[in-house]
C-alpha cells in the first residue's frame, strides 16, 4: 500500500507524455513510457514524502525549483531510450510492483466504467454480473446494447423522479467539475511500471536499525518517515526490468551500503529528537484505504476471505465469464472454497484457493503467501483433506504452493485414503 512515494514520479511521467505528443508517430511507438521515466528520474533529485504536508511541499518544490531540470532530463530520456527489438529484457513481474491503482485500472476496463473508484467496486461487480446474466429482457442483445438499454432506462427513471430539480442542481454530473488532482495522481500511477530499488533496501535496513537502537532513541519514529528522510539523501536507482533490478540492487550494495547505514543512523537520531507532530498520510493513501474497505465488502458478499486486491481482477473476470455462459455454479463453488478457508483458520491474505479441472480429476490448489500459513497447512494435511472432500468429493489431489518456494507439495487421494480421510 502507498505509504511513501517520490513526488517527482508523477510529474516526470506527465512531462514524458507531453513531450511524446510532439514526436513523429513512428518515434512515439518506439518510446516506452516506463523506461523513459526511469531514465529521467535517475538523473534528477528524489523528493520522497510520507505525510500530506511533505507531499505538498515536495510537489511545490518540484514545480518551482526543478521545472527546467525535469524538462531537460525528459528530453535526454527520449533521445537515449528507444525500444530495441534485439535487446533482451524481462519485464518486472507484476506481483512485485503492481499496486491497487494498477488493479483498479483493470477493473475499470473489465466493468466498462472508466471513472470507477475503489469504493464503488463491490456495487459495480454485482451490477456487471446482473448485466451479463441471462434474462428474457436482454435475449439476443450484446453486452454493449444491454448497457445502453439500462442507461436509457436509468435516465428515464431519473428524469421522472427528479423532474422538479433544475440543471444547476445536477451540475455534479459534469466530469469536468469532478477534477481531483489526488485522484488523477492515483490513476496515473497505473500507467507505468518502475521501481526505485533503494526503497526496499532502505525500508528493511531502517526497520532493522530501529530495533537495534530502540534503547537509545529518545522517542519512537516511523519506518516510513525515516525511509523518506534517508531516500532523499541518496541517488535515485530506478529500474523497469528484472535485469535492471538485479543490476541496480547489486550496484547499491557494492557502492552505497555504508552510506545507507550511516544515513539511517543519523536520521534516526535526528528524527527521534524532533517533537512529534500530528500529520496525515500522503493523499494517495486514502485511495488504498478505500481499496481495503472494498475488499472487505467483497469478502463478505461472496463468503471468501481469500479475496485480496491482488486477485480480485482475475476472480471477477472468472465470475463474469461463467455468469455470461449461464454456469452459475461458480457462486456455490466460491462459498465452499471460502468455507474450507475458514475451517483451516486462515486469515485474509494468508492464502488463495482455487479448483482446477484436469484429466485426472479436480485439483484443489492452495497458494500460501505467509510462512505461517504454509507451515500450518503442511503440518495438517489430514484436516485440509477432510474439509476438502466433504465439500468437493471428486477432488483427486490437493496441491500446496508457497510464494517463497519453487516447488509444490501434493496430497493425493491415495495418501488421503492411507490417512483415513476417505
Amino acid at each position: 500500500m502507498t505509504s511513501l512515494k517520490n513526488a517527482l514520479e508523477e510529474i516526470v511521467v506527465v512531462e514524458v507524455q507531453e513531450q511524446i505528443k510532439h514526436l513523429n508517430p513512428n518515434v512515439q511507438q518506439s518510446i516506452n513510457l516506463s523506461e523513459a521515466s526511469a531514465f529521467a528520474l535517475n538523473r534528477l533529485p528524489v523528493l520522497y514524502a510520507s505525510t500530506s504536508r511533505g507531499w505538498l511541499q515536495q510537489r511545490k518544490r518540484a514545480h518551482n525549483e526543478l521545472h527546467s531540470q525535469i524538462v531537460n532530463a525528459v528530453q535526454q530520456a527520449l533521445l537515449g531510450v528507444k525500444r530495441d527489438p534485439l535487446r533482451r529484457s524481462t519485464k518486472i513481474a507484476a506481483s512485485k510492483i503492481e499496486t491497487p491503482a494498477h488493479v483498479l485500472a483493470k477493473l475499470q476496463k473489465l466493468f466498462r466504467k472508466p471513472t470507477l473508484l475503489w469504493k464503488d467496486v463491490p456495487q459495480a461487480f454485482q451490477e456487471t454480473l446482473s448485466l451479463v446474466a441471462y434474462t428474457p429482457e436482454f435475449v439476443g442483445l450484446s453486452i454493449s446494447d444491454r448497457e445502453r438499454l439500462r442507461e436509457i432506462k436509468g435516465y428515464i427513471h431519473r428524469k421522472e423522479t427528479n423532474h422538479h430539480e433544475n440543471k444547476d442542481h445536477r451540475s455534479w454530473q459534469n466530469p469536468s467539475e469532478l477534477a481531483n488532482p489526488e485522484l488523477n495522481s492515483y490513476i496515473l500511477s497505473a500507467s507505468y511500471f518502475l521501481v526505485n530499488v533503494l526503497e526496499n533496501l532502505v525500508s528493511k535496513e531502517v526497520a532493522s536499525q530501529i530495533v537495534k537502537m530502540a534503547n537509545v532513541l529518545p522517542r519512537k519514529v516511523g519506518v516510513d518517515d525515516v525511509s523518506a528522510y534517508v531516500l532523499n539523501r541518496l541517488p535515485a536507482m530506478y529500474a523497469t526490468t528484472e535485469q535492471g533490478i538485479d543490476w541496480q540492487t547489486q550496484r547499491a550494495k557494492e557502492q552505497l551500503s555504508s552510506q545507507i547505514k550511516s544515513t539511517i543512523i543519523q536520521s534516526l537520531m535526528t528524527l527521534s529528537k524532533t517533537p512529534r507532530r500530528l500529520t496525515d498520510p500522503i493523499p494517495l493513501q486514502k485511495f488504498d484505504s478505500d481499496c481495503e474497505q472494498a475488499i472487505a465488502e467483497l469478502r463478505e458478499a461472496f463468503c471468501r476471505d481469500d479475496i485480496t486486491w491482488n486477485n480480485i481482477a482475475e476472480l471477477a473476470e472468472y465470475a463474469i465469464v461463467h455468469e455470461k455462459q449461464g454456469m452459475t455454479y461458480w457462486r456455490q463453488q466460491w462459498r465452499m472454497l471460502g468455507q474450507i478457508y475458514s475451517e483451516m483458520y486462515l486469515k485474509p491474505g494468508d492464502a488463495e484457493l482455487s479448483l482446477n479441472h484436469t484429466a485426472e480429476g479436480e485439483v484443489l490448489v492452495v497458494k500460501t503467501y505467509t510462512k505461517s500459513a504454509f507451515g500450518w497447512l503442511a503440518d495438517n494435511p489430514k484436516n485440509l483433506g477432510i474439509s476438502t472432500l466433504r465439500l468437493f468429493p471428486a477432488v483427486s489431489e490437493i496441491e500446496l504452493n508457497a510464494a517463497f518456494l519453487g516447488f509444490s507439495i501434493s496430497y493425493t487421494r491415495e495418501e488421503m485414503a492411507a490417512d483415513g480421510v476417505i
